[in-house]
């Protein structure tokens, strides 16, 4: 091979190299930006639920205090009158149900049982002790408790304040606000889509009890419950200690998964709030700047080595084969050492392809 093949395929191999190297950390660079873009944006559309949840406690807080203090509210629980209350009551849950997204509105006894629940008069006389911690909680401190918990309804984001005649506590109000009709709220106004996920053994029964522990999560309220379903087949919805992104393909589009720990009223881990966001359209971005970088990277090997061996031929191997003539016509003195050993290496390229064609 000629001496300025060789060092064609030297400079080609270090300006690959150079290149590729500089490709992948900029890929790298790229990549980790755009990731923890992706984590910064689903962060924020995170706090858009958790803002409305927080609104909607202060909500649900004042509702159930005004509630309990209203003196005919008192009076009909300190009689048991369940009829007179239930007509009182169900123009307040139906006003506030529209105004609010208030679905729950449940009375219970100085004996923390279950005493009317406005909209299902029927069901009532359940003992709520052992499943209702938040109404265990109220009756006995005399002192409002909010925040999520787990009811015979399901998860609501609730409020219990005692009623009280005179220093007694002769009952409680709950007032708790649908998750679902927050969660589509949230929706509408960041297009992403938000589920949440129940451990089994936090759910109450209707037997006074518990589910049993370690099973599966179990899906209580969503925005898109085909898209949470497939989430869970595909094992990303699981309980955590923090906040947890994951990215993952389904239907040809890009999904980001938020998973964050879903705390109770007490601060006990129950389940799992999960956010799901198409970044389809951040990572076909991505993909494009990553061609463009290509494209350039390929062009520019092209073009540097194109001017390095035009550079080579007109100042070093052009003047060193006219110099080589020279020598060997005699127009010049003896070759020095360097060049009779360039002369050497032409030389005997040359008599092995003459060899090589003869045969």
């Amino acid at each position: 091979m000629k001496l300025e093949r060789r060092i064609s395929v030297i400079a080609s191999l270090i300006l690959g190299a150079t290149l590729a190297i500089g490709g992948w950390i900029l890929y790298s660079d790229g990549r980790a930006a755009l990731s923890d873009s992706e984590k910064k944006e689903i962060e924020a559309t995170s706090l858009v639920l958790t803002t409305a949840m927080s609104q909607a406690e202060n909500l649900t807080v004042s509702h159930s205090e005004l509630i309990a203090q209203n003196p005919d509210v008192v009076a009909l629980l300190k009689a048991g009158d369940r009829p007179a209350l239930l007509e009182k009551m169900k123009p307040v849950l139906a006003s506030l149900k529209l105004e609010a997204g208030v679905d729950v509105l449940h009375f219970q006894t100085a004996d923390i049982k279950s005493f009317l629940r406005v909209w299902a008069p029927e069901d009532f006389g359940q003992d709520l002790s052992k499943i209702r911690p938040m109404v265990l909680a109220a009756n006995r401190s005399g002192k409002p408790q909010k925040g999520l918990e787990i009811g015979l309804k399901g998860l609501s984001l609730r409020a219990v304040s005692a009623a009280i005649d005179g220093n007694r506590v002769i009952g409680t109000v709950e007032v708790g606000v649908s998750l679902k009709m927050l969660m589509e709220a949230s929706k509408s106004s960041s297009g992403a889509d938000f589920a949440i996920f129940l451990d089994p053994q936090y759910i109450p029964t209707d037997k006074g009890g518990f589910g049993d522990g370690g099973g599966k999560l179990r899906l209580d309220a969503s925005t898109n419950s085909a898209l949470f379903d497939g989430l869970q087949q595909a094992g990303l919805i699981k309980l955590s200690r923090g906040p947890e992104l994951a990215i993952t393909k389904r239907d040809a589009a890009t999904i980001g998964v938020m998973t964050r720990p879903l705390l109770d009223y007490s601060g006990k881990v129950i389940g799992a709030m999960i956010v799901a966001r198409d970044f389809s359209a951040e990572e076909g971005a991505f993909r494009a700047t990553l061609v463009t970088v290509i494209v350039v990277a390929l062009s520019g090997l092209m073009i540097a080595f194109g001017v390095i061996m035009a550079t080579l031929r007109a100042f070093v191997f052009r003047p060193l084969e006219e110099l080589a003539d020279d020598l060997q016509g005699g127009r010049i003195g003896a070759p020095t050492t360097a060049l009779a050993a360039y002369l050497k290496i032409r030389d005997g390229a040359g008599r092995t392809l003459r060899s090589g064609g003869d045969s």
